[in-house]
């Protein structure tokens, strides 16, 4: 069976503890805790207030489940900048030094996943750069000696923005410490071939972002709202074994927040009888 979690994202405008549970209280099995300037920022939030967060789950049996590190403005009011791939050498160090105190929170938080993305690509700098900055940055991640999951999500209009790149990019660091996080709505978005994308990629997959989408939109939908065909999906999921958790993703949802968290389990759990 399907183990589902809800990305805490939706739940930004309210404190990161009652947005844990709430997101709990309905039911979910797990958490995946969104950095950002409201609930969890990796470089001022007091190191008192996540041990705060990580009694808080200890006492009340709430399982963080992965942390997204990919936030569009953890470190400048320019979205995603700057990122692994910055041609400035200043920029691609503030945002290694950034993920590397995400992966030491992760760890107190007892997160055994840990998302970022790969950035927007610049103008001007050449591709085979750019793939030489990002796996220098994967690499130092990786010499840090992670005691979790280290998982890459591609975006639609990223560097990074195809199951087929980041596979690439997987292959190449060749460490089982270093995954896909698939997002189901992502490759909806920007692979032709779909329902192919995702099995090739199960094998390489430690997490699951799951959204819908209208028409190859790139906007979260509840899922069931839109086109995808998640029966389809749940049979690929199941014929891969897939152990791990599936994460409901729904960025556009913080006014209706608890009709997102109440109709995405609902169906995703009813889908699942079938499925199974």
């Amino acid at each position: 069976m399907l183990k589902f979690s809800f990305n805490s994202t939706t739940l930004r405008y309210m404190d990161v503890l009652e947005a844990l549970r709430q997101i709990h209280a309905h039911g979910y099995d797990g958490v995946e805790l969104m950095f950002n300037d409201t609930h969890l920022h990796p470089l001022r939030t007091p190191r008192s207030r996540i041990a705060e967060i990580r009694d808080f789950c200890s006492a009340h049996g709430i399982h963080i489940v992965c942390i997204a590190a990919g936030g569009d403005r953890l470190l400048s009011d320019t979205p995603y900048q700057p990122s692994l791939i910055a041609a400035d050498p200043a920029g691609r160090r503030e945002r290694i030094d950034m993920l590397k105190r995400s992966i030491e929170i992760a760890e107190v938080l007892g997160s055994p996943v840990l998302n970022f993305n790969s950035g927007l690509p610049e103008h001007g700098l050449a591709q085979g750069q750019a793939w030489e900055f990002l796996n220098e940055g994967v690499t130092e991640l990786l010499a840090q000696k992670p005691d979790l999951t280290l998982v890459l999500e591609p975006e639609p209009g990223f560097f990074i923005g195809t199951t087929t790149d980041a596979l690439k990019l997987i292959a190449q660091a060749n460490d089982p410490r270093f995954r896909l996080n698939l997002d189901i709505g992502h490759v909806n978005c920007s692979e032709d071939d779909f329902y192919e994308a995702i099995e090739r990629s199960m094998p390489f997959t430690r997490h699951v972002h799951i959204e819908d989408i209208k028409q190859r939109v790139h906007h979260h939908e509840i899922p069931g709202e839109g086109d995808i065909d998640f029966l389809r999906v749940f049979s690929i999921l199941h014929k891969a074994q897939y152990e791990h958790y599936v994460s409901v993703e729904l960025h556009h949802h913080a006014e209706i927040w608890q009709r997102a968290l109440k109709e995405s389990l609902d169906y995703l759990r009813k889908l699942q009888q079938v499925a199974a």
